[in-house]
């Protein structure tokens, strides 16, 4: 066998290889040992998944007094949440980990006014204290925005658009703060879960962007769950900058298949975030009813996505309302994607895939300015 035959075989196997190697993950692996077994049944188990940024339930095997979880993961550190449940009141602890087996203990008796008081860490650490400094340290700035907040907030009207921005302002400012906590301590992992929790939504992508690279060591950046901060940021910029509708595929409420791009490269879109349990929302729907009566789907598409809702619930409402329109029932990736963090949330999208309204830029509680919106474009 020739020289250059030996390199292709070589490099053919490394193309085999390497995709399989760089998409290798890693698992966790942690027990819980409470002095009680009767107790364990209380706890509940979650994990933090970077990409669908949000914690999903994990299952525990049981044995006595122990409870076992194992997962594979995303992030740099394993982040587990677990829950303790007792009558009406339910507590939490975060603890982080690795790959190494790990352990929490649990000592008895159980406190009832804090389980997890006291408990003991083996391969598994607990930034509680540092995320308590962080509180401390913007906690000047809290105030500052509750008490501009309580003064503006109860009588503000549409029309006074300077003390919306003051207070949005104020609200800034907390992000602000925390950014200067986190970059005083750039090495500490509990610093890179603080920007990727609280400081993503309301900060400038492009400062983020700036502040990401050259904060953290190249080990946070250049991971799988850095990769995903990076990504969220410049969706986000995309959005709020450049003004462009992301595409998605997912499904409607009766298994139809939903390309956002698709329906918008003929037509109007309106993109409506909500829950049957947001109070807001559902005072909302008559005029949304009222928007699909005068405009019909050939001209504009109203497309619902209906989030943390029971499907029987959302049927309900769409029959007991006549919600005419396409809805999506909890697809969180699309929360996700359009970085939804308050409820209802609101697109208009023209068919070139331009945001030519967004609810959340401004208040506009009776959805006066959407239906100028859409009368300079459809006609009355």
């Amino acid at each position: 066998m020739n020289t250059t035959v030996i390199k292709s075989v070589i490099c053919f196997i490394i193309l085999l290889v390497c995709p399989g190697l760089s998409s290798a993950q890693k698992r966790f692996k942690v027990s819980f040992l409470l002095p009680d077994s009767t107790e364990m049944k209380r706890l509940s188990f979650y994990y933090y998944d970077c990409h669908e940024r949000t914690k999903l339930p994990v299952s525990a095997s049981y044995n006595n007094n122990k409870a076992t979880i194992s997962q594979s993961y995303n992030t740099l550190n394993a982040q587990i949440l677990v829950k303790y449940v007792k009558g009406d009141s339910e507590y939490a602890m975060t603890i982080f980990t690795t790959e190494k087996p790990a352990t929490v203990a649990i000592p008895g008796p159980i406190d009832a006014a804090d389980p997890f008081k006291n408990c003991t860490l083996t391969n598994a650490q607990d930034f509680a204290p540092e995320f308590l400094a962080a509180n401390e340290y913007i906690k000047d700035a809290q105030n500052s925005y509750q008490h501009l907040s309580d003064s503006i907030i109860p009588k503000w009207t549409v029309e006074d658009s300077l003390g919306f921005y003051k207070v949005q302002k104020a609200n800034m400012a907390i992000d602000s703060k925390r950014l200067e906590y986190i970059s005083s301590k750039p090495d500490s992992y509990g610093s890179f879960v603080l920007f990727e929790r609280y400081s993503l939504s309301l900060l400038p992508p492009d400062l983020l962007l700036q502040r990401f690279n050259s904060i953290f060591p190249a080990e946070f950046r250049n991971s799988e769950e850095g990769a995903c901060i990076k990504k969220y940021i410049l969706e986000r910029a995309v959005i709020e900058g450049e003004k462009k509708a992301i595409s998605f595929t997912s499904r409607d409420i009766d298994n139809n298949k939903i390309i956002l791009k698709e329906i918008y490269s003929k037509k109007n879109v309106l993109l409506v975030f909500w829950g049957t349990w947001c109070a807001g929302c559902i005072a909302e729907i008559p005029i949304l009813r009222n928007i699909r009566q005068q405009y019909p789907a050939e001209q504009l598409e109203i497309v619902s996505v209906a989030t943390a809702s029971p499907i029987e619930t959302v049927r309900q409402f769409i029959k007991e309302r006549q919600m005419n329109w396409i809805h999506i029932v909890n697809d969180d990736s699309i929360e996700t994607l359009y970085q939804v963090h308050a409820y209802p949330e609101l697109y208009l999208i023209d068919n070139k895939g331009d945001i030519i309204y967004r609810y959340t830029a401004y208040p506009d509680p009776s959805l006066e300015n959407l239906k100028k919106t859409l009368k300079a474009r459809l006609g009355s």
